[in-house]
């Protein structure tokens, strides 16, 4: 009888710190949602304020950095991405491109938008791309303390190779 009220006893101890944690993490959560500022919009970004990445070496690459940049995983999957704006002229080999951020030594595609469903106006003589990030790797940034590097324009690079 006492060895079933121990195993009782375990079980409801391991249940409760479940909870906590649980608790704990969605608290977490939910203070970064609340007490994080929105993404601001970086317009008329100067390039030349940033850095040559060599992610892509040995390329004649076209570099371009982002307009707008929102990360926010933990509102879920599709919530960290950068939007740019490329001249007209590059409308037609828009496929030709790799997204680079800064850390990774992946390449990430994007894709044409209008912008409206990121709150993002089409500057003149200019068409918007997004970039999406992986939302595990973005949490996994935020774990290990590089979390604002994804909030830096300078990081994100889309490469177009004309």
């Amino acid at each position: 009888m006492k060895q079933v009220h121990e195993k009782g006893l375990i079980a409801s101890n391991k249940f409760l710190v479940a909870a906590i944690g649980a608790l704990s993490i969605g608290a977490v959560f939910m203070l970064m949602t609340i007490s994080s500022p929105k993404s601001p919009e970086i317009s008329n970004l100067d390039s030349s304020l940033c850095p040559t990445m060599t992610e892509i070496r040995n390329s004649t690459s076209l570099q371009f950095h982002p307009v707008k940049i929102v990360a926010e995983p933990w509102r879920g999957e599709h919530n960290v991405y950068a939007i740019f704006a490329l001249p007209l002229q590059y409308q037609e080999i828009y496929y030709r491109s790799a997204l680079v951020v800064k850390g990774t030594d992946t390449h990430w595609y994007a894709t044409i938008t209008d912008g409206k469903k990121y709150g993002v106006t089409v500057p003149e003589n200019s068409f918007l791309m997004v970039g999406f990030f992986r939302t595990r790797l973005a949490l996994w940034y935020w774990l290990t303390g590089k979390f604002s590097d994804l909030q830096q324009p300078c990081n994100w690079t889309l490469h177009l190779f004309p």
